[in-house]
């Protein structure tokens, strides 16, 4: 949703699901000891300024989230533990903190007054990792989104007022 402020200016937020997937390795003696696979689902909120001239639009601002989904399989070879059997667990808590929030910037082109397309970067500002569990590798969210965009309800249109009629001088009866 956008909100005109004033000429070109404009005001946007909305909501974005946004799903990050992580895969690690980790080799020893070249032999894979342990893999781990990550996903978080966040739902965000952006609060964008932004500028339009000829159809270009730019725009800079704020994205507050919140993990709404996590899952990870962590897996162990038997090179690593030595017993000879691979171990799996499986979790649907990542030790994620409750919210991420940063930076993020937009480039769109209107290619007709309801369709348009561009380009979305979000740079966390946080780490999203909750310590707790010891580990102290950080995790750090990014996004990279190209866009297609379809407004569903057209702009409004200033509507050019309608001159009056030109008025018929007031001729006085004494000169007529």
């Amino acid at each position: 949703m956008q909100h005109a402020l004033s000429g070109p200016f404009r005001f946007g937020t909305g909501l974005r699901w946004s799903c990050f997937n992580g895969h690690e390795e980790y080799w020893s003696q070249a032999k894979k000891i342990q893999e781990n696979d990550r996903q978080a689902h966040y739902l965000y909120l952006p609060l964008v300024l932004s500028v339009e001239l000829a159809g270009i639009r730019i725009g800079a601002g704020y994205q507050f989230g919140i993990p709404v989904v996590q899952s990870g399989t962590f897996r162990t070879y038997p090179y690593a533990n030595g017993s000879g059997q691979t171990s799996s667990y499986e979790t649907t808590g990542l030790g994620l903190m409750p919210t991420d929030f940063g930076v993020l910037g937009e480039l769109e082109y209107r290619f007709t007054d309801r369709i348009g397309g561009g380009l979305c970067y979000y740079m966390g500002l946080q780490d999203v990792k909750d310590h707790d569990d010891g580990f102290r590798s950080p995790l750090w969210n990014e996004q990279a989104l190209f866009t297609i965009s379809y407004l569903i309800l057209p702009r409004s249109k200033q509507k050019k007022e309608k001159e009056p009629p030109a008025e018929k001088p007031i001729v006085p009866e004494e000169q007529k």
